[in-house]
């Protein structure tokens, strides 16, 4: 028998299925092992209390979300959180002890040297029991760490640690990976399942950061940017807002709560601190809990800060109108400004938002010697186009002829408009508005309209407008 007959190769496949297996090289393929399902009866399984961090509010084994506006205070709840853990502190409002044990922190946005860990001195954390995690290194170098790729590398350093109690990931979107589209449900629910079964696993709690969704009016579980599987995979979700009507305290309230019933929620500030060596002069801010709960819903606290910020743009408008009607094409002494800004009832705060809107230039006039002089204040060239694009008279757009371009349109001509006699040249907050933009500064001209039995005040820039719109309806 030599060597290359097919008697010595079938030989030699015989005795490596002896020696190796039946999946030695020459042999068959083997088939593939068929999916089994994994069932449970309800019967066999032993019910467990839930476990809690921060009762009733942070539930261990779980994944929770905390979202609001930036610079709000949230990435300081979190160093909070960490401080009272690592420390085994008390929770605000005497909601219990936090369970001493160690904290993973990945932070995105915020520098570690002189953010984070001046934060961390500042809430009092014992950073020996803090770990940060920065980067993943690898054979193609080194790269940020994601969730999607290296949660097994993350897995391994919190068993190598110990005692991890807490895992901070702030914020959650930074973590996601490369090719996760956050507004995918699918994707984000890929991703964010695996963590959810780590933190079940290993026994600690994963709090994790995000911003808001742009927008008002809408329910508060809806304004947590990106996919809604971010707020269902947590098992309780807060927001982080301002109150409105205290501007240094901030509102930390919950959300969603499927574990509990939902609790109240907590008011902070946040307090300015100097950390480390006094002569390096390192500020860092914390969090300050109140120690009474509060019990606006976070719906209705998000409803008052929609409706201030649409108060400060009605203040606004206003403002950009008294100063276009004030100023017109004059020079006017800021003292006079003042004076007509506090008749009207505006704060002078304001006034200045409205000249940084408009470009009002300011100029120093001199009255020859060293300390006379004052500060006038006078409109750009072309004031006009500066008028907010929202108070503009709208722009006649034509209409389709039968070769399906555009014609250009006359304006319907309206006989039943009288225009004033006189006009009023006050100009400070009169006591009518304008029909059409809506201010009360300025200029109003008085016309009879049909329809309007104490007939309309018009400013003059808003009269064709007017008639433009009123024709539209007819």
């Amino acid at each position: 028998m030599t060597w290359d007959s097919e008697a010595w190769k079938e030989a030699a496949r015989e005795y490596a299925r002896e020696e190796h297996g039946a999946n030695a090289i020459g042999s068959s393929r083997q088939e593939p092992v068929p999916s089994e399902l994994v069932s449970q009866c309800a019967a066999d399984i032993k019910p467990e209390p839930v476990e809690w961090l921060w009762p009733g509010r942070i539930p261990v084994g779980k994944q929770t979300l905390i979202a609001g506006e930036p610079g709000l205070g949230k990435s300081q709840v979190l160093i909070a959180a960490a401080a009272t853990v690592t420390t085994g502190g008390a929770w605000p409002c005497g909601e219990g002890r936090a369970p001493l044990g160690n904290v993973i922190i990945l932070q995105a946005e915020d520098g570690a040297a002189d953010t984070v860990i001046p934060r961390l001195m500042a809430a009092g954390a014992d950073r020996e029991r803090v770990q940060l995690i920065t980067a993943v290194v690898g054979p193609n170098g080194r790269r940020g760490f994601n969730l999607q790729a290296d949660l097994e590398l993350l897995e391994k350093e919190i068993v190598r640690l110990r005692d991890v109690r807490l895992a901070i990931i702030d914020p959650i979107s930074s973590y996601l990976g490369p090719k996760v589209d956050s507004h995918v449900n699918a994707a984000v629910r890929g991703v964010l399942e695996p963590v959810g079964e780590m933190a079940d696993r290993l026994r600690l709690a994963i709090v994790s950061n995000t911003h808001f969704t742009k927008g008002a009016g809408i329910k508060a579980i809806n304004r947590f940017i990106g996919s809604i599987a971010f707020v269902a995979a947590a098992r309780a979700a807060f927001v982080v807002t301002k109150d409105t009507e205290d501007e240094s305290r901030c509102l930390f309230l919950p959300v969603k709560n499927n574990l509990a019933r939902p609790g109240k929620g907590l008011a902070f500030r946040l307090e300015q601190r100097l950390v480390g060596d006094p002569s390096e002069g390192i500020e860092a801010s914390s969090v300050a809990w109140e120690s009474d709960p509060v019990t606006i819903s976070v719906d209705q606290a998000l409803q008052a800060t929609d409706a201030q910020a649409g108060r400060q743009v009605q203040f606004g408008a206003e403002a950009d109108d008294f100063l276009i009607d004030l100023l017109g094409s004059n020079s006017v002494p800021v003292t006079d400004i003042k004076t007509e800004a506090t008749a009207a009832g505006m704060s002078w705060s304001t006034v200045r938002r409205a000249k940084d809107r408009l470009g009002v230039i300011a100029e120093r006039e001199s009255h020859g010697f060293a300390s006379g002089g004052r500060w006038l204040w006078k409109l750009p060239d072309h004031h006009k186009a500066l008028i907010p694009p929202t108070r503009r008279p709208p722009i006649e757009l034509g209409t389709l002829c039968e070769n399906e371009r555009l014609v250009e349109t006359t304006p319907p001509k309206l006989a039943n408009a009288v225009p004033p006699t006189t006009a009023p040249d006050d100009l400070v907050r009169t006591g009518h508005r304008c029909n059409h933009c809506g201010s009360q500064f300025g200029i109003l001209n008085y016309w009879d309209w049909p329809g309007y039995p104490d007939g309309i005040r018009l400013h003059p820039r808003c009269e064709q407008a007017w008639r433009d719109s009123e024709a539209r309806l007819q």
